[in-house]
């Protein structure tokens, strides 16, 4: 797999707070919840939520969020070796199925649940980052 400079690891990094930072701003009193209360039918004592910004300030930033965690997950570590590419691939691998198994689960407990595509993809990318640097450390370790 051809891998982008490491330099796209800080560029990544940056692009990634940035659009944390400005979705945060507009979404974050609602946020990741949206898609579960949406479900729901409203009740009388649930609070309206009115955005800050335009919609579509709050979709670049998304976008900024999950192409900066991209940059980072896609540019090389500073020594790239074979071992690397294993911990990638693992991890890659578990963070599939641990989300497959999860979403299948949340479907069960609740069958009008409503995930966005973004959410999943965003909870995959970041959880794909912790579980390679477990993997990392223990194995290192």
């Amino acid at each position: 797999m051809k891998l982008l400079p490491h330099v796209f690891k800080q560029i990544g990094l940056t692009v990634f707070l940035i659009g944390f930072v400005v979705s945060m701003i507009d979404d974050g009193r609602h946020g990741f919840i949206d898609g579960w209360n949406e479900a729901r039918s409203i009740g009388e004592d649930e609070i309206p939520f009115v955005r800050i910004m335009p919609d579509f300030v709050s979709k670049l930033a998304d976008y900024a969020t999950m192409l900066g965690l991209l940059l980072y997950i896609l540019a090389k570590n500073r020594s790239e070796d074979e071992f690397a590419q294993k911990l990638r691939y693992e991890s890659a691998y578990i963070v599939l199925v641990v989300s497959i198994f999860l979403v299948f689960i949340l479907y069960i407990i609740d069958s009008e649940i409503n995930l966005s595509p973004s959410t999943v993809l965003m909870l995959q990318m970041v959880f794909y980052l912790i579980v390679r640097i477990i993997k990392k450390f223990l194995i290192l370790e």
